[in-house]
């Protein structure tokens, strides 16, 4: 889940691969999303993020894309990241990620620039105003982070090698002055920024014994001072940035917290107070799983909150709401908050009630379409009628009762055909000018129209209107051309048309057979 910068959306993402968008300032009770979408198929979702401004939104999914959505939710993404080549060995010579992705976050500070990591052992940055490349124009990474195992040698986590090194979990420091990079094995490898990346300037590699499942920095000012790292080791443990190494050890390292989920999370305060991680014991067990607050400056526990069966896996913590947010293994988004010191976010919608299902829908009237069951067809328009669905119809519905009604047309051919306030346009502008003319017949529906025009010749001479009357001095006589002399031209082509001409090639003289009927006559009578 992740948040705009001005805290008015969230967006969720689960393992049922669908993304959805809330707005809380348009929300109620009811809690439901104004967009729902599915990025890829039969893909979970890995992980969300708004960039720095939170026009748009990083969706990484369980495939080699990372993809970008706008804020609205679009159908489709404003652009995506290329699949690398697989058949190439050294990651630093291919332009994508060659495996499924595990984690993405957007740059603190540079709207345009973010990170993942993938599967096959590397942490790549990104530009989205990089050149893009290949016939769908998608984009190319611009640096190569490789994580390396013992022997310092990026492996990756492919099928079928056996020990592989990748990195589960990616993050950037406050100050974006550092990319720490959890890793499968258990240690935590750590990049400068810097114009060119070759290897972790910082590897902990001893950090954890199972695979750490997120990475978060605490800062306390302007600089990123403890790093706490989350793994299935059921640990949890914090580090000094001005002393990464494993001779040095951890600060404070927590041994109590259970976790049985591979996306389990930790975060910290806006402030830097505090620390937030969540212990769940797993299915059969009698303690319940817990969200547990931690302060940062003696590390002491300072709250503990019963989830119950439900285990907290991700926790966010923005700014603008000064609110905690908790995913849980369930599907569900819980919001604590204070009433006093919280701002925005549930505030919006607690003790807003939901609207009626007819006002939800438009306030449309009327009853709904009715169905025969043992109909097909029916039944088949009975379940396209199911949850969203009934709503667009409706929509559609209102839509036609809006629209301006077409105006009556006059009768065609009817005795009781319509006034002159009730015909159409060009019935009007037809019994105008008919009265112009002095015309008897203004309903314009005389069937021969040159009999018609030829009844009211008589009377276009004696009181000539339009065109007469601009010659009546220049030309008051009549000079008409009635000859019928043909052109040097006419008389040219009928001259060559003029004569009989072989049925089958069109000459004049030629020695065609002509197998007609009227061949074979002519033939018989020479």
């Amino acid at each position: 889940m992740s948040f705009d910068p001005k805290g008015a959306r969230m967006v969720t993402g689960g393992t049922d691969g669908s993304v959805r968008y809330f707005d809380f300032h348009g929300m109620s009770e009811a809690k439901e999303p104004f967009r729902v979408l599915e990025p890829v198929d039969g893909h979970m979702v890995q992980s969300l993020s708004f960039n720095a401004t939170g026009a748009i939104v990083l969706v990484v999914c369980s495939d080699s894309h990372a993809r970008i959505y706008d804020r609205d939710g679009s159908s489709r993404p404003i652009q995506s990241t290329v699949k690398g080549d697989l058949y190439v060995r050294d990651m630093q010579h291919t332009k994508g990620h060659t495996q499924m992705l595990t984690d993405g976050m957007w740059h603190p500070l540079v709207p345009e620039h973010w990170i993942t990591s993938s599967i096959d052992g590397t942490v790549r940055i990104w530009d989205l105003k990089a050149t893009p490349v290949g016939m769908d124009q998608v984009l190319p990474s611009v640096h190569v982070l490789k994580t390396v195992d013992k022997r310092n040698v990026c492996t990756g986590g492919a099928a079928g090698r056996t020990g592989g090194l990748y990195p589960c979990c990616c993050m950037y420091s406050p100050d974006a002055k550092m990319i720490a990079g959890g890793c499968s094995d258990g240690s935590v490898q750590v990049f400068f920024d810097k114009a060119r990346y070759m290897r972790p300037d910082r590897i902990l590699r001893s950090a954890h014994t199972a695979a750490v499942t997120s990475v978060a920095f605490l800062s306390r000012g302007s600089d990123s001072q403890l790093m706490v790292t989350r793994s299935l080791d059921s640990t949890m443990k914090i580090w000094d940035c001005r002393m990464l190494s494993d001779a040095k050890g951890p600060v404070k390292s927590f041994e109590d917290l259970p976790c049985g989920h591979e996306k389990a999370g930790v975060c910290t305060s806006p402030d830097g107070r505090y620390i937030v991680a969540g212990a769940s014991p797993g299915k059969g067990a009698a303690a319940p799983a817990t969200v547990r607050v931690y302060d940062s400056l003696d590390f002491a526990l300072a709250k503990s909150l019963d989830f119950g069966a439900k285990a907290p896996l991700r926790f966010c913590w923005p700014k603008e709401l000064n609110q905690l947010v908790v995913s849980t293994s369930v599907g569900e988004v819980t919001m604590l908050y204070s009433p006093f010191s919280s701002k925005k976010g549930a505030l919006h919608f607690v003790g807003k009630k939901a609207k009626r299902a007819s006002e939800q829908q438009g306030g449309f009237a009327g009853q709904g379409p009715i169905f025969n069951m043992s109909d097909p067809t029916d039944i088949k328009k009975f379940w396209a009628t199911g949850h969203g669905n009934m709503q667009s119809i409706r929509r559609q519905e209102a839509r036609q009762s809006q629209k301006t009604l077409t105006p009556i047309r006059p009768g065609q051919g009817d005795k009781n055909a319509g006034s002159s306030d009730q015909m159409a346009f060009a019935a009007l502008v037809l019994k105008s000018g008919a009265k112009q003319l002095h015309l008897q017949n203004t309903t314009g529906q005389e069937k021969d129209s040159q009999k018609a025009l030829l009844a009211y010749a008589d009377k276009a001479e004696k009181n000539p209107v339009f065109v007469d009357q601009a010659y009546s001095k220049t030309q008051p006589t009549k000079l008409l051309d009635w000859s019928v002399d043909e052109s040097e031209g006419d008389k040219r082509m009928s001259a060559k048309m003029s004569g009989d001409f072989c049925r089958k090639c069109g000459q004049k003289q030629c020695r065609c057979i002509d197998y007609s009927v009227w061949g074979s006559k002519k033939r018989k009578t020479s």
